[in-house]
């Protein structure tokens, strides 16, 4: 299990912080080394299905790069529905895991879900602008978890999700996304309730435009709650006990292998020293042969650069 060690000297300015193993400064990352770029290959679980050919998909990826840790983001909303064989779920994700790979919390604000961990289910507002007043079935994927919710009602939603997680033989998760990058100071209060330590739902708005547009809830929401975030954003210290990781390539659904290799190349050129990007595990038959395709490429472009390529570990 990850630590955090802080040792304060000038407030946060001055901290050196012990994340995934290694001590980093908080104060921009990039005074450590120019010359190292680190990559954190991400995999949001969105609770929606587990098809053979996205669980295939990830598989074959793995086998492929053996070398490449994941943060595997998960959604406990699996393990919710009528008649589901909660073993077979277990199986179905670990068949993805390589033992390098870290385990983080993934939240979409399911119907389901709520109604396990006894949170009033709200309809509204959507970052899809759809209308999640389901009667039948499950809804709920869409619901803003920032501006739905109460920072009570997220405590509780935060701590109940993690006790799935667990319960199904997960570890006790440190590191969180929030579904549709819908976290803003209520959710990041519940995350530091709950022992988090590791976030990554800031993210810059202009790199979702390839499918959501300009006047959506998805591009209006995030911009108004991660202004003046780019893809060059770097980590830096949300409160005394977590780091906020952005999401600052944004997962391969929104960007082609070619603006993937650019974001990468941009962040050497500035001297930066983290990458996050990702892929979700829903759409990884569609999406994931970006990523494969844009690996090869940033390896061949760090050698140019003289930069070590690292994947960050867990």
């Amino acid at each position: 299990m990850l630590k955090t060690i802080i040792i304060k000297t000038i407030g946060l300015a001055a901290a050196w912080i012990l994340v995934c193993g290694h001590a980093v400064y908080a104060s921009e990352l990039s005074s450590k080394s120019a010359n190292k770029l680190t990559i954190f290959l991400t995999v949001d679980w969105e609770g929606v299905s587990l098809d053979n050919e996205n669980i295939e998909t990830m598989q074959v990826f793995r086998q492929k790069y053996p070398h490449i840790p994941m943060l595997q983001l998960l959604n406990p909303a699996y393990y919710l529905r009528e008649g589901v064989n909660k073993a077979r779920v277990s199986a179905q994700i670990k068949s993805t895991f390589l033992p390098s790979d870290g385990q983080g919390l993934h939240i979409h604000a399911w119907k389901s879900l709520l109604s396990a961990c006894k949170v009033p289910y709200q309809a509204r507002p959507s970052f899809a602008d759809q209308n999640e007043a389901c009667e039948l079935g499950d809804c709920g994927y869409s619901v803003s978890l920032e501006y739905a919710y109460s920072e009570v009602d997220l405590t509780q939603l935060v701590t109940c999700s993690s006790n799935i997680l667990q319960q199904q033989g997960f570890a006790k998760p440190v590191h969180f996304r929030a579904g549709g990058w819908q976290l803003g100071p209520k959710l990041t209060a519940a995350l530091k309730s709950n022992g988090f330590i590791w976030d990554s739902s800031r993210t810059d708005a202009n790199l979702l435009t390839t499918r959501w547009h300009a006047e959506s809830g998805m591009i209006k929401m995030v911009t108004a709650l991660h202004p003046d975030s780019t893809p060059l954003d770097q980590p830096y210290a949300v409160n005394e006990n977590m780091m906020e990781y952005p999401n600052n390539a944004s997962l391969a659904d929104y960007t082609s292998t070619k603006q993937i290799v650019e974001m990468f190349n941009a962040l050497i050129a500035n001297k930066k020293t983290v990458m996050v990007l990702g892929f979700h595990q829903e759409t990884a038959a569609s999406y994931l042969g970006r990523l494969d395709a844009a690996i090869p490429q940033m390896e061949a472009a760090a050698k140019v650069a003289n930069v070590q390529l690292e994947w960050a570990s867990y």
